[in-house]
């Protein structure tokens, strides 16, 4: 391109009140622009929010069941807890004497409790064993520590008694 041919830049107009104006301020519709920023959330905003007031619920409630709920494993419905009496459902203790068919068993809280048995009363008795005597098939509990990958370092398991 030569010199000669060059063309002169154009001017914007001139900021004039009546030149802001002219033209419209939004291009296009002014309802829809308002209306849009009316709703400042959309729907995935909400929908995040909701997961997490979900999550945190969840996690309120671990929290509170670790910090206020029964340590250890939850018994069976069918075994009471130590030294409470669960509606005629037994007991639990220490055996203080056995006289023929008549256990005597002191509670948790001191309390003696006559146990009466029969022919048909079953009884169990847990031994000390080693990881050996552990057959496939038999129901255990275990007490220790899980690792991250899943995994539970073993403080105690006691195999249940076959029914």
């Amino acid at each position: 391109m030569s010199a000669s041919s060059t063309q002169p830049i154009p001017t914007p107009p001139d900021p004039l009140p009546e030149n802001l104006v002219a033209e419209p301020a939004v291009a296009g519709d002014l309802t829809e622009e308002l209306r849009q920023v009316a709703r400042p959330f959309g729907k995935p905003t909400l929908v995040l929010a909701g997961l997490l007031v979900v999550a945190l619920a969840f996690a309120g409630g671990a929290w509170t069941h670790a910090a206020f709920g029964p340590s250890g494993a939850a018994p069976s419905p069918s075994a009471p807890q130590a030294g409470a009496r669960t509606g005629g459902r037994g007991t639990a203790g220490t055996v203080e004497k056995v006289e023929g068919t008549t256990v005597t068993v002191k509670t948790l809280q001191g309390n003696e409790v006559k146990v009466s048995t029969s022919d048909d009363t079953t009884v169990g008795v847990t031994q000390s064993g080693k990881v050996g005597d552990l057959k496939p098939g038999q129901t255990v509990t275990v007490q220790g520590r899980t690792g991250s990958d899943g995994s539970v370092t073993a403080q105690a398991i006691v195999a249940q008694p076959g029914r």
